[in-house]
């Protein structure tokens, strides 16, 4: 008898911590009859490119060559029922860019799969490195042996950083 007891407590407080999910799984805006071809669609679709500057100090000088700022440059590909956003962080000063750090994140909504490939650097030249973020968008069950998808593609998306401090998806 406690057994049952452990196992039905077990199950209800699982419960009770899915429901909150699924009320806001179901918030959004996100056709449930959509095909593969739809939704590899709207990811293609939909992009935000930002710039952040990592440092608090505003119109400060570069005053030598060695005296670096740091930002962080990010673009996220996808909607709201699956998305990757591709990080990365560099140093510049005015004529070198140094790679701090680079990563990426996801998220999606069943039935959509989103996986994170990398981001790497594939080109390098005077005041500029070349980045690709590729990722993988699937339709179709998740398992441990492998996923079951009914549709999928690959992205990759390229961007350029620069020794002046700016960067952008070419």
């Amino acid at each position: 008898m406690k057994k049952y007891e452990v196992v039905s407590i077990v199950l209800l407080l699982s419960l009770f911590l899915a429901i909150p999910n699924t009320i806001k799984a179901s918030e959004v805006n996100n056709p449930v009859d959509i095909s593969p071809e739809q939704a590899i669609a709207q990811i293609d679709s939909v992009g935000v490119e930002e710039v952040t500057e990592s440092n608090n100090e505003t119109g400060v000088r570069l005053v030598r060559a060695a005296a670096y700022k740091n930002k962080t440059f990010s673009y996220k590909r996808g909607g709201p029922a699956a998305w990757c956003k591709d990080f990365i962080s560099f140093k510049y000063n005015g004529s070198t860019v140094k790679e701090n750090n680079k990563w990426q994140e996801s998220g999606y909504i069943f039935p959509n799969l989103i996986k994170k490939r990398g981001i790497s650097n594939y080109q390098n030249g005077t005041g500029y490195k070349d980045y690709r973020g590729t990722k993988t968008y699937k339709i179709g069950l998740p398992s441990k042996l492998g996923d079951l998808a009914i549709g999928s593609t690959d992205r990759s998306d390229y961007y350029r950083l620069k020794s002046n401090g700016s960067a952008y998806k070419k």
